[in-house]
């Protein structure tokens, strides 16, 4: 049984990963994905191979977490399963007290940001040390784990994976990246001609992910190629600040915010763009951090070559040198040195491109990650 607050339809990088764990899960073993209910779960629930029960929905985060308490309580003692995957810390308290009173033992997914939280991390270390095994979606992640006092044999690294086939690009091994018949269904086609494309894709949410800091490097970045533009998928809070600093630094002719968009469109930005920055940062008061950097894999699928900040979870997502290139987040200048190399030389981003989609074929797959997760669940459940 998996339970969890943030699973699809919602959009995000959590709930993408969770959806696609479930799914690849269910090829291997019965599975019931206990979340909370949200617009259009109707629909999606019906296409899943799988049991999905939603808790009541509710505005309010008290209440969603009430409501997914009791339901949790409810299906665990009607089901009696085998072990719960905790998906979010803040629901340890009630899979704490299935493992203690049904004797239903936990496996806990870590993603790095929220057991770093000052306000979560009380909540988030009882979680982590009762469950009887921790994933981990990096190395990073696995040290944040380790540092709630978490044995290291309790802990696992666990890479998210690319779905067989996202958004029509096939990359199963042997795949040949062709677009799927959903491409250009819908949302305006990205521009075309000589704008070469920078792209970012992530929820205008969390400081840590870094959008402010390549705006800062775009007066750089076009003084050399002036024909960059920097594109933005995902919306937020953070846009209209983003805004108003681009046009500070005169650059909002440049920088390009096409908020959120289907998947069909998402996958054409990614194939017009000829770099991908995720320039993601640790940010200390919040405990923000990425956790690992779906988005770059996701690029690196289509044979995008990354440039990606040197910390948190990125350094497992851009291998530095070959799908990518790491650099200083909170250094604009390298930044903007990194996204001008791979604008003009052809040669260093096709071979970063290249080395990216296969290791995304080949490593980072989810049927691979779900092996690995459902022999966790197996030696959880043998006690």
């Amino acid at each position: 049984m998996l339970l969890t607050i943030d699973f699809p339809p919602a959009r995000g990088g959590v709930q993408t990963m969770l959806g696609q764990l479930a799914l690849a899960l269910a090829s291997s073993c019965e599975i019931m994905v206990v979340t909370p209910a949200q617009a259009g779960d109707a629909r999606w629930d019906a296409r899943q191979p799988y049991a999905v029960r939603r808790s009541s929905a509710s505005s309010r985060r008290v209440g969603r977490m009430t409501g997914i308490h009791a339901h949790a309580l409810l299906e665990v003692a009607r089901r009696r399963p085998d072990v719960v995957v905790c998906g979010h810390v803040l629901l340890g308290p009630v899979c704490r007290l299935l493992s203690a009173v049904v004797r239903v033992p936990y496996v806990a997914i870590a993603y790095a940001y929220e057991a770093r939280a000052p306000r979560r991390r009380s909540i988030a270390g009882l979680t982590l040390r009762g469950a009887r095994h921790v994933v981990a979606l990096s190395d990073f992640g696995r040290d944040v784990v380790r540092s709630h006092g978490v044995a290291e044999s309790a802990v696992s690294v666990i890479h998210p994976g690319v779905s067989p086939c996202l958004a029509g690009v096939d990359v199963r091994p042997g795949g040949e990246g062709s677009a799927g018949s959903d491409a250009g269904q819908s949302g305006s086609p990205p521009p075309a001609g000589a704008e070469r494309i920078v792209l970012t894709v992530g929820r205008l949410v969390d400081d840590y992910k870094g959008h402010d800091m390549v705006v800062r490097a775009m007066p750089l970045i076009l003084a050399r190629v002036p024909e960059a533009r920097y594109v933005v998928v995902g919306d937020g809070p953070l846009r209209h600040s983003l805004e108003r600093l681009a046009r500070a630094l005169d650059v909002a002719h440049a920088v390009r915010f096409v908020g959120e968009v289907s998947d069909a469109e998402l996958d054409r930005w990614y194939r017009a763009s000829e770099v991908f920055v995720l320039a993601a940062r640790e940010t200390a008061a919040d405990g923000g951090a990425e956790g690992f950097g779906i988005a770059c894999v996701e690029a690196s699928a289509r044979g995008v070559p990354v440039v990606g900040g040197c910390s948190g979870g990125i350094p497992d997502a851009v291998i530095d040198g070959r799908t990518g290139l790491l650099v200083d987040p909170l250094d604009s200048g390298e930044i903007a040195e990194a996204v001008i190399r791979l604008l003009t030389e052809p040669a260093l981003a096709s071979r970063l491109g290249r080395e990216g989609r296969r290791r995304a074929r080949e490593e980072l797959t989810w049927p691979r990650a779900a092996d690995r997760f459902a022999e966790i669940l197996a030696r959880v459940a043998s006690g």
